[in-house]
């Protein structure tokens, strides 16, 4: 079914690699995908270098001229552009030459095209996100669902360590929304519980705690224990409205999480995939 593959993009960012050393190469994943590069990226003085093609890859940029005699390269998008040139002295924001390659500073360069860019130390990724501008017409929806789905589907970046699942959902995802928000949201599948936020061109896991015990209860879900967490636990005074997806079925079971932590269930309803997501007629 087209659930499943919305389903696999919560949770790929958590199986890149079970084990980082130190020789791990660096990878450039854009909108969730890893960037397809013809040379490695590399750090130098602290700065990641990316081969210049791939910057390409990132919605609306492209290479709009390079001059091989005077190393100077333009770079542009439908609203703006940059010239840069190459620097012996290793300058900020100027490309280089290693190998017969121009390499860019990947980080200047998506910043100053507006663009989220995020670096994952446990994992060694470049994360860079842009959306285009019906998706951000989405996002900023006045219609509560329009602005969620938009929110769950755009690229989603983590700079956490991954925690290691507490066990099988047996096809089972739980989406979980403050009530009347869309640009927050909890995930909980395979004993993880995740909490994103959307900045910008994507959402953010901005914390994950591994389900189990009855330490660390978390006072807004009912019989929930945290035996580990990594980030930032968010704290919420609204009550949680709660899409229950079994991805085998193609149904959903929606409610409620009061404030003092009681569910409540309201009905179900066919949901092949988070596009088909819907509102719930008690949500303010």
């Amino acid at each position: 079914m087209k659930w499943k593959s919305f389903l696999l993009s919560f949770i790929a960012l958590f199986f890149v690699a079970s084990t980082v050393q130190a020789a791990t190469p660096i990878s450039l994943v854009i909108n969730g995908n890893t960037a397809k590069t013809d040379s490695a990226p590399f750090i130098q003085k602290g700065t990641t270098y990316v081969p210049l093609r791939s910057i390409e890859q990132i919605e609306g940029i492209i290479i709009k001229s390079w001059n091989n005699k005077t190393k100077t390269l333009v770079v542009a998008d439908p609203t703006q552009q940059m010239t840069f040139r190459v620097s012996n002295q290793n300058e900020p924001g100027s490309p280089l030459i290693k190998n017969n390659r121009v390499m860019v500073p990947i980080r200047f360069i998506a910043e100053n095209f507006n663009s989220d860019v995020a670096w994952n130390s446990t994992t060694k990724t470049v994360h860079i996100a842009k959306i285009n501008d019906k998706t951000k017409a989405d996002l900023g929806s006045t219609d509560l669902t329009t602005a969620r789905v938009a929110s769950i589907n755009i690229p989603k970046i983590s700079t956490l360590k991954e925690l290691t699942p507490g066990g099988s959902s047996a096809g089972s995802f739980q989406l979980l929304f403050p009530e009347g928000q869309s640009d927050s949201f909890f995930t909980i599948e395979n004993g993880i519980i995740n909490y994103y936020e959307v900045k910008s061109n994507a959402t953010w896991l901005t914390w994950s705690g591994k389900m189990g015990g009855s330490k660390n209860i978390i006072s807004f879900l009912p019989n929930t224990g945290i035996s580990s967490e990594v980030g930032q636990r968010p704290k919420t005074n609204d009550r949680l409205f709660f899409y229950n997806i079994s991805a085998h079925s193609g149904q959903s079971q929606y409610g409620y999480i009061s404030t003092n932590g009681k569910e409540t269930i309201l009905g179900s309803k066919d949901m092949d995939s988070l596009n088909d997501l819907y509102p719930i007629e008690v949500e303010n």
